[in-house]
């Protein structure tokens, strides 16, 4: 209580000029601009018991400028006055970092690019930004990895998909290849047999998560139309135990839905403790549409970029293992599919006129996807974009690094009161 008062106190006297309209309210080390719905959010970050009215009061006093690790408010440029040692840092963010693209050239030239760009935020930043803008929660459990610890290890092999951080960046999908298969070399057998040897871990792994029941796991995937995301989950999730998994496919948001922020029906869906949670499709929906379509101002769009990182870095932060999966297919591939559909008559209901719609704006939803991929690909919750051309290789690829991140979380059964041995069940 002591250290939340001071704080407070701090902010009071640093912004105490501002909130009497005598200076405007800078932030030192300004960065990236602030969108209004992020301005409101950073207002709403600072309000506190105690201090009800804080909070919307700088929302309408804030500078335009966020910093990368948003130390304290400053009423002038001159004082700039630093929280940042009071920040532990993690030394997985470091580590990812550090680590490199291994088998995705064009994964590897973004992450170089990432490394020299001066301007804008690392992920040692954000992750800083974030730990002290009051989205931290408290740890599923000092003694297990962290969820972060959890998502990714350097060298690991999901390391060769995974997108690196870039908040102004794009992903230049066309020079990754959809055809490709990191570290199998096309072998489809081998990779079968290490697939269903990978599931029957994972059986068991879950099988601990649920029991354990402090932690969970969230996946998330997202394609374009006919890019194996429902095969992904009904291939890769098949023997798991039904009681351990939520399945939530978002499509076009209900009556109801639409009255809610973006993000309410995303909280409604998430996974308990000790579930994996699969989101087919899901929130990126709501940048990735609005930027296409353009059913939304370009303004609210660059906002909810901040507000997927808070989101997600909530839900580390509380535990849950968060994996994003892109499945890169190719437009004569999607074609293929799409015919398939029409030629199959099981298939028929699978078809809809509204993927043709969609396939009108191929280039469009390549470009936003690429924008989305680098701007939230977060230490936290990283982006894997799969090569899915192939279906064997996909489910291979995306059960190993699911997997792989099970291993790392570690659950375990927990520990009973009393000595089993010593318990006699009458006849």
């Amino acid at each position: 209580m002591k250290r939340i008062s001071r704080a407070l106190a701090l902010i009071a006297f640093c912004a105490a000029p501002a909130l009497a309209g005598s200076a405007p309210v800078l932030l030192s080390n300004p960065g990236v601009p602030l969108s209004a719905p992020q301005i409101g959010s950073v207002g709403s970050m600072l309000a506190a018991p105690g201090a009800p009215m804080l909070g919307a009061t700088l929302t309408s006093t804030l500078g335009p400028s966020l910093i990368s690790a948003i130390p304290v408010l400053s009423p002038v440029p001159e004082l700039k006055l630093s929280a940042m040692s009071a920040v532990p840092m993690s030394p997985m963010v470091e580590s990812a970092e550090k680590s490199p693209i291994a088998s995705m050239p064009a994964l590897q030239t973004l992450a170089a690019k990432v490394q020299v760009k001066e301007n804008g935020q690392d992920a040692v930043s954000m992750q800083k930004f974030y730990d002290q803008g009051g989205f931290k929660g408290a740890p599923a459990d000092v003694e297990l990895p962290s969820a972060q610890e959890s998502v990714s290890a350097e060298g690991d092999f999901g390391e060769r998909f995974r997108v690196p951080y870039d908040p102004k960046g794009e992903v230049d999908l066309s020079k990754l290849g959809p055809d490709k298969t990191p570290g199998m070399k096309h072998d489809k057998d081998k990779a079968l047999v290490k697939f269903q040897d990978e599931r029957q871990e994972m059986d068991e792994l879950q099988q601990k998560l649920y029991a354990e029941g402090k932690r969970s796991v969230l996946i998330v995937i997202q394609a374009m139309d006919t890019g194996g995301k429902d095969g992904t989950i009904r291939w890769v999730l098949t023997g798991l135990n039904p009681q351990g998994v939520k399945v939530a496919s978002f499509k076009q948001p209900t009556a109801v839905e639409a009255k809610h922020n973006y993000l309410w029906r995303i909280k409604n869906a998430l996974p308990g403790k000790g579930v994996i949670g699969v989101f087919n499709r899901s929130h990126y929906e709501d940048i990735l549409v609005p930027t296409v379509y353009k059913t939304v101002s370009a303004d609210v769009v660059d906002g909810r970029y901040d507000e997927i990182n808070a989101f997600e870095k909530k839900l580390s932060d509380q535990g849950t293992v968060v994996l994003k999966f892109f499945l890169k297919i190719s437009k004569e591939e999607q074609k293929a599919r799409l015919q398939e559909r029409l030629d199959d008559p099981a298939k028929n209901w699978k078809f809809s006129p509204s993927d043709l719609e969609s396939r009108k704006h191929w280039d469009e939803f390549q470009k936003a996807y690429g924008k989305v991929l680098a701007r939230t690909s977060t230490p936290w919750a990283p982006w894997h974009v799969i090569p899915s051309n192939k279906k064997w290789y996909r489910n291979y690829a995306v059960a190993r690094i699911i997997r792989d991140a099970m291993r790392r979380m570690d659950p375990q059964y927990p520990k009973v009161s009393f000595d089993p041995k010593k318990i006699k069940i009458p006849d």
